[in-house]
């Protein structure tokens, strides 16, 4: 009787199935698509409720995974009828569920004919009310960025217009179905559930283009990311987690001694350094760190990071007064170094500050404290080493990580406070743009005092368990060259300044492991990257970010080639696209007011990443950041693939005669002119009287150019005549003034200015009985 009852039961499930496809294949679908998304996913949904319960809607998607259209069915409440790709109606199981979600075909191998056929059936669905969904890139994205927007939904609109939804699927990059890695399936969940975001943005009119809705989802992109701050933990109790499940895995990498430091010895060094240092410190609440891209300095910053301080990573570069500076604006007592290093790199912070040397520490820990330490990194749990081992479960993402002081090329430094939940959200976005893994080594030559140096060459590798080659000066080519052959390292990240080092001193095969060398913190010359891929086969690409970002707010990656298509990841004279879970906008500098593509204007950046603010500065922090975007500064232009261009900064024009002229491009043409890939000139104003200001050329000898001659080809170079310089308006000097960092010392390069202007204008003296 049992076999009975059950045979019955079966059969009025197949009837109840049946009849659901019959009278309401859409919830048919949701009840079959239920089990493999909320198993294999755990969704955060932002907005639904944009979504009109009846009524044409347009929702325009990106394209991440092959689950893609599921997680937006199953996100919201309306049936949908997708847009997509006709192969996938033809798979076994997958099509009968797509034909009763209705959805609509289109395949760009079949030619014109059949995409417009295929846009008008999407345009009869929106006439008769129904909700359609498109993914514009028309494709999966292979690098894990944005891709630029196909303009079919702009021909839908036209013949029958409807709201616009910008629908933004966030952290599916990494899933099982996305490509990241280059596989689909065929990879080990990283999570499981696997957590996902799905955003939907305000409507927009019908009459938006492609370039705004790709725009508004990128802003959804960093809306996620901000939202996902409470969920990530501060970076150090990440690196525990990291840790604890591969403490044998390599870390760090000391170039001196050659020794290799695994994730547990790491951790269990650094809880060691936060023991000792705990009584020292007090309820000190900033402290300074004096040392050079180290296997020491990371145990520094990890301890301080452990006992809930703020470092303040002091820059060795500067000059004495801009470092007594720095500690006096933190309130720094104590500074962590090492004797080895101040011999080199002087120091004299002041009469009340203490300098700490960790080799003293060294000596007086124990083989069996070290032993512990590393068994109890062992066998402990990640959960407990966190809670109830290092106690740090009151460390918030809120609270203030570190203090690091902006380059000064302009003006004076600022201290620029970066907390936690900036640090974890870009350290997040810089990863799934690089794709950076466990088998990545990287070269870490950038000082911590630079930003690029502490986010990207300590934090990012320690999250995601790949290993770094730390050597102390930036500066010795040769050096640097030899490490990256020696230790094969995948991954580099330079400055133009020290790229040109290398080029003069490095042997061709010294890069060929890298699979991507960044350039950032200064521009990248094309001349300068296209002599670089020569001699090493390596082409540079450049990135973009600055010290109030955490760094890193946009980058240029390789391209995707395969299966007879290719995914644009890089253009020559840009700085890349926004990485993900970060969002630009060109705006006009005195309106605010966006503008469209190819527009010139000044340069914002939205996201978790932009900091707390500057140290002590309130009215400064305001003036920098409007609604959450940080005002870069920066002039350039976005193009219709969504890279942007930068075309000079705010502060680099001059006003002459009523008119901006772009001082930073007078600078590249005269380079372009001499062919130089070295930095050659020099280009600000000073004072005029009958025009406002005057722009002046300062530069090192110019291998014979006759400046007559540099002067008339620059005329001819298509620039304005109005501020153009004259033979008058050139200076020689001995060298070019860089900061540490080596960016352009644009205020050492206007103190120059202001010195040789003002000797030229000095008469000759008359002598007596003339």
């Amino acid at each position: 009787m049992g076999w009975i009852y059950l045979l019955v039961l079966l059969a009025l499930l197949v009837a109840a199935g049946i009849g659901m496809m019959i009278w309401r294949p859409d919830q048919f679908v949701r009840l079959v698509a239920w089990i493999p998304v909320r198993l294999l996913y755990r969704m955060r949904i932002y907005g639904p409720e944009v979504i009109p319960p009846t009524g044409p809607v347009l929702l325009v998607c990106n394209h991440v995974s092959y689950i893609d259209a599921f997680l937006v069915f199953m996100a919201q409440k309306r049936p949908i009828r997708f847009v997509m790709w006709a192969p996938y109606l033809r798979l076994p199981g997958l099509r009968i569920l797509l034909r009763l979600a209705r959805a609509i075909p289109i395949d760009g191998s079949a030619g014109p004919r059949a995409i417009v056929q295929s846009l008008r059936m999407a345009g009869e669905a929106l006439a008769l009310g129904d909700a359609v969904c498109i993914f514009a890139e028309g494709g999966i994205t292979r690098t894990g960025f944005l891709l630029p927007f196909h303009r079919g939904f702009e021909q839908i609109l036209k013949r029958t217009p409807a709201p616009v939804i910008p629908v933004c699927l966030d952290h599916v990059w990494g899933s099982i179905f996305s490509f990241r890695g280059g596989k689909v399936l065929w990879k080990w969940p990283q999570k499981l559930p696997y957590p996902v975001s799905i955003a939907f943005g305000q409507p927009m009119p019908p009459t938006v283009t492609a370039v705004e809705v790709r725009q508004a989802i990128q802003k959804l992109s960093a809306d996620c990311s901000i939202a996902a701050a409470s969920k990530r933990r501060p970076v150090h109790r990440q690196f525990i987690r990291m840790a604890a499940r591969h403490p044998f895995r390599t870390c760090v990498i000391d170039s001196n001694t050659k020794k290799v430091f695994r994730c547990g010895e790491v951790l269990a060094g650094a809880s060691i350094l936060a023991k000792k240092l705990r009584s020292l410190l007090g309820e000190e609440s900033m402290v300074g760190v004096w040392l050079p891209p180290s296997p020491g300095g990371v145990f520094a910053n990890i301890a301080l990071a452990m006992l809930g301080k703020v470092s303040v990573n002091l820059n060795y570069t500067s000059s004495p007064d801009g470092v007594r500076s720095a500690i006096k604006q933190c309130g720094i007592g104590h500074v962590l170094t090492a004797r080895p290093f101040t011999a080199k790199m002087k120091l004299d912070p002041g009469p009340e500050v203490k300098l700490i040397h960790l080799e003293d520490f060294r000596k007086e820990v124990t083989t069996l404290q070290r032993l512990r330490a590393f068994l109890t990194v062992l066998l402990l749990p990640a959960f407990v080493l966190d809670r109830w081992v290092f106690r740090l479960g009151d460390h918030k993402p809120d609270d203030l990580a570190t203090v690091i002081f902006s380059s000064g090329s302009t003006g004076e430094p600022k201290g620029v406070m970066l907390s936690h939940r900036n640090l974890a959200a870009n350290v997040e976005s810089v990863v799934q743009a690089i794709d950076l893994g466990p088998k990545d080594r990287l070269l870490g030559i950038l000082p911590f005092f630079h930003s690029f140096g502490y986010t990207v060459t300590i934090w990012v590798p320690l999250l995601v368990g790949a290993s770094v080659v730390y050597y102390p000066d930036p500066r010795q080519a040769m050096e640097i060259g030899q490490l990256c052959r020696t230790y094969r390292c995948t991954l580099f990240l330079s400055t133009a300044t020290f790229l040109r080092f290398l080029l003069k001193r490095c042997e061709p095969g010294d890069f060929s492991t890298l699979r991507l060398l960044i350039c950032g913190a200064e521009k990248l010359p094309q001349s300068l990257a296209q002599e670089f891929h020569e001699k090493f086969g390596v082409m540079p690409l450049e990135g973009y970010g600055c010290t109030e970002l955490s760094p890193v707010a946009a980058a240029n990656v390789p391209d995707w080639s395969g299966t007879g298509a290719r995914q644009l990841g890089n253009k020559a004279g840009t700085i890349g696209r926004p990485i993900p879970g970060v969002a630009a906008r060109i705006v006009h500098p005195d309106t605010f007011e966006a503008l469209p593509a190819d527009k010139e204007g000044l340069l914002l950046i939205y996201g978790g990443n932009v900091m707390m603010g500057y140290l002590g500065k309130s009215e400064a922090t305001q003036q920098a950041i409007r609604d959450g975007w940080y005002v870069t500064g920066d002039i350039g232009k976005f193009d219709s693939d969504g890279f942007i261009t930068l075309t000079g900064r705010l502060a680099r024009f001059a006003k002459i005669g009523g008119e901006m002229v772009p001082l930073e491009r007078i600078e590249e043409e005269l380079n372009v002119i001499l062919g130089a890939t070295e930095r050659t000139c020099a280009v600000t104003s000073v004072p005029d009287d009958k025009r406002g200001e005057r722009v002046v050329v300062l530069h090192v000898p110019l291998n014979g150019m006759d400046i007559r001659q540099l002067c008339q080809q620059l005329t001819r170079r298509g620039l304005p005549n109005l501020g153009l310089p004259g033979e008058r308006d050139f200076f020689l000097i001995p060298e070019m003034p860089v900061l540490g960092s080596g960016k352009l010392d644009l205020k050492r390069v206007k103190e120059l200015a202001l010195e040789k202007t003002a000797k030229s204008q000095v008469p000759e003296p008359v002598s007596v009985g003339q």
